[in-house]
């Protein structure tokens, strides 16, 4: 009776694996100085809609995050309707540890753009501030947006100039200060445009008790200068990456397939 009622829950966990999704999985490469890992899960570990993988191209090892539509994230708000959408599609990873205040980093790491990226409201990376579910903001997002050609944009958190108040009050009274961000050649920066093509990102970046500085490298030219941003004296900043969506019940979302590689992050003060 023993042996029967273990196969019977060792069974019955392959199939509700199966079906569910990993969580807390550390993912690092060889030529990485940081670790990440999956702190909310995923929608799909499984099968064709797997949302992550990793790749080898040329003896190049890589990870890749697909997602489709309807993969509603596992995070607590996710299925739930907020700014303007009715549940948000993720498939991300998260920094193990965080950054100090009172420093300055060096934010290294590439993407390509495999697929899609054809929908509204996608990000593919963040520098958030959550501490608990009390003190949860984002600071930094790149996020593809727009009414007909999507193009690449910086989103930077702006909080009221009475920082005394609380900080739910805080949060739901911030706003972003948003950047088109372009090149020397470019006036936009389109997915087709960089569509199968490797892109190096690079921020220098320092986090103040409440507030910060920011530069923006793109393919090693600088685009943004000394942008200010503000944090929470409550936030601990650190990365996420991958894809994160607004939900369309509408027309639904297209498959979207994004690579990230080479993360180096070093502290410079």
């Amino acid at each position: 009776m023993k042996k029967l009622l273990v196969t019977f829950f060792t069974i019955l966990f392959c199939l509700t694996s199966s079906v569910g999704y990993s969580k807390g999985g550390n993912y690092k490469d060889t030529d990485w100085n940081m670790t990440f890992y999956d702190n909310a899960g995923f929608p799909s570990d499984v099968g064709d809609k797997k949302n992550l993988r990793w790749m080898e191209e040329n003896e190049n090892k890589f990870l890749r995050f697909s997602l489709h539509n309807k993969q509603v994230g596992k995070s607590a708000s996710d299925d739930k309707k907020r700014m303007g959408a009715p549940y948000w599609e993720r498939a991300e990873l998260k920094q193990v540890g965080t950054f100090e205040k009172k420093s300055t980093y060096e934010i290294n790491f590439k993407f390509r753009l495999i697929k899609g990226f054809k929908n509204n409201k996608e990000y593919i990376f963040q520098i958030h501030g959550y501490n608990t579910m009390k003190c949860n903001a984002p600071i930094v997002m790149l996020q593809f947006k727009g009414k007909k050609e999507k193009r690449l944009r910086l989103f930077l958190r702006q909080f009221p100039s009475n920082r005394k108040d609380t900080v739910k009050n805080l949060i739901k009274d911030s706003h972003w200060s948003k950047y088109e961000l372009s090149t020397k050649s470019s006036k936009r920066i389109f997915p087709k445009d960089i569509m199968n093509k490797w892109t190096t990102i690079k921020f220098l970046i320092k986090f103040d008790d409440i507030n910060g500085k920011l530069d923006m490298f793109f393919n090693d030219e600088k685009i943004e200068e000394n942008l200010s941003f503000d944090t929470l004296s409550c936030d601990t900043p650190h990365i996420k990456f991958g894809i994160y969506r607004a939900g369309n019940n509408k027309k639904g979302n297209v498959l979207s397939v994004i690579d990230f590689d080479k993360f180096i992050v070093n502290k410079i003060k």
